[in-house]
């Protein structure tokens, strides 16, 4: 009975997802991720599925755009009203690969951050198949996974309680 239960025990521990829990989610990117814009826009903004956090006058969410040679075009200042964020281009007369990354700190608490890229012109940069794959590997890492282990860590301990209480239920 006890190796049946301890079967069970470990069949739940290898079956709980490791990601329950998203957070910090974009539901819309302007200009959004991999498109072509035929101008630079004056702004870029990132709307998100939740609201963002502020604290005080603490600088936590933040969006970095930089040209195609890595050069900072947007303001340093962010804007953040509720669940988006959006900051100006101060250089808009650019052609080529934009690069957008974020920093925000998702309603429940956690930091997210990611990048993305669109192309400004009219003719599209040729991404390489092995950067846009590492791109990708990159921004699946980057969402920050604090929660989830706490979350199994509690789980993991209350079947541990449970198979106590039933081996001692039995030994009785």
């Amino acid at each position: 009975m006890i190796k049946k239960i301890l079967a069970l025990c470990a069949a739940l521990l290898l079956t709980t997802p490791i990601n329950a829990f998203a957070h910090g989610e974009i539901t819309q990117a302007t200009p959004a991720a991999d498109s072509n814009v035929l101008t630079a826009p004056q702004d870029v903004s990132i709307e998100f599925d939740g609201k963002l956090q502020t604290i005080g006058n603490a600088v936590v969410n933040l969006i970095t755009v930089t040209d195609n040679q890595g050069q900072v075009i947007s303001s340093p200042a962010s804007v953040v009203v509720g669940n988006k964020i959006s900051t100006r281009l101060q250089l808009t007369d650019i052609t080529g690969l934009v690069s957008v990354h974020y920093r925000i700190v998702s309603e429940d608490g956690h930091p997210v951050e990611g990048d993305y890229s669109f192309t400004v012109g009219e003719t599209p940069v040729a991404i390489n198949a092995q950067d846009e794959e590492a791109a990708e590997a990159e921004a699946g890492v980057s969402e920050e996974s604090g929660s989830n282990l706490l979350v199994n860590g509690v789980g993991i301990l209350l079947l541990i309680g449970i198979v106590f209480a039933v081996v001692r239920r039995i030994k009785k």
